[in-house]
């Protein structure tokens, strides 16, 4: 990774989360996703903070990233070897993750990219052919980032925040889009 000056950063990892890192994980997603509160109705919005705060257990099926900078967790993300439980519609047997988010604070190092490649390069190691993955338009920097890392747009798997969030649709709803990487061929 570098830094700003362009050297290694050696004072950077990702690495599994342990069991008292939920309170600061949980902090850095309301942190990360604050920007976004005009983006989506009020409802939804509050809706999708409060399941930003519940923060994943390896007993959910799932393996809850940090990333870790000069000493402190910035960042994290949650990857799911089989996406099809994760509850967003992607196919089972898909690899995925969800709620990548880097502190304010930490932003342009780096940080955001390694934890997805990460994901990537877990999926591979666990032989998934596809690691498929939602955002939303309007968080145009995760969006530019994952079609640098190569993945591309799958529609017939978007989905509607209200419909995630167990609610009844609202008029201005989020679209929550769909991308997906073949593994095959990279």
């Amino acid at each position: 990774m570098l830094d700003f000056e362009g050297r290694v950063a050696a004072s950077s990892r990702i690495r599994p989360a342990a069991r008292h890192e939920a309170t600061p994980i949980a902090s850095i997603r309301m942190a990360a996703y604050s920007q976004y509160r005009k983006s989506a109705p009020p409802g939804v919005f509050d809706a999708y903070l409060d399941d930003l705060r519940h923060v994943e257990r390896p007993e959910d099926g799932t393996q809850l990233l940090v990333a870790e900078w000069q000493g402190r967790v910035v960042g994290s993300v949650v990857f799911y070897p089989d996406a099809g439980l994760a509850g967003m519609g992607l196919p089972k047997g898909w690899a995925g993750f969800r709620k990548l988010a880097v502190h304010p604070d930490a932003r342009g190092r780096g940080l955001g990219r390694r934890l997805a490649q990460y994901c990537v390069d877990r999926a591979r190691e666990l032989g998934a052919l596809t690691l498929g993955i939602h955002s939303s338009s309007f968080m145009t920097t995760a969006c530019k980032l994952y079609h640098q890392m190569g993945f591309i747009r799958c529609p017939e798997h978007d989905l509607r925040a209200t419909a995630i969030l167990g609610m009844s649709p609202v008029v201005d709803d989020v679209a929550v889009i769909a991308f997906r990487m073949n593994l095959r061929t990279r």
